[in-house]
């Protein structure tokens, strides 16, 4: 009976173990999450096309996603209209792809890009966390 409750213990400390990591990972993802999507705001901010009204820029809006329980991240958009009511996202989306006019610039293209390898960059947060902690 006694060795029984060695493995009882063993797998406890085991399990609880597992949801101290699993909170870690939690952890390490969602700040990874905060410094990528700050290196995209930042990014957009320096490479979105000025103009003269500076309307496109100013119309970049980051929001925490609230409405879905149990989820985490952001929405990054442009907001508004230009003064001739053609849609902020549409005018970035044609400097983007360009036009058989316009010559693509690729600036939101370049910002999303720094998103690639985010896993890895997680992974190693998280292996840090449990190193430290």
């Amino acid at each position: 009976m006694s060795w029984n409750d060695g493995v009882s213990k063993q797998l406890a400390d085991y399990f609880e173990s597992l949801a101290e990591f699993g909170d870690l990972a939690i952890e390490a993802i969602k700040e990874q999450v905060d410094i990528e999507v700050a290196k995209v705001l930042d990014e957009l901010e320096r490479s979105t096309p000025q103009g003269q009204t500076h309307g496109l820029i100013r119309s970049l809006k980051n929001a925490k996603i609230t409405a879905r329980h149990e989820w985490y991240g952001y929405s990054v958009s442009l907001d508004g209209e230009d003064k001739h009511g053609t849609p902020y996202e549409k005018i970035a989306n044609c400097l983007n792809y360009g036009t058989s006019t316009i010559k693509p610039l690729r600036f939101i293209d370049k910002a999303i890009r720094n998103l690639k390898g985010l896993d890895d960059r997680a992974m190693v947060r998280f292996e840090s966390k449990i190193k430290d902690g």
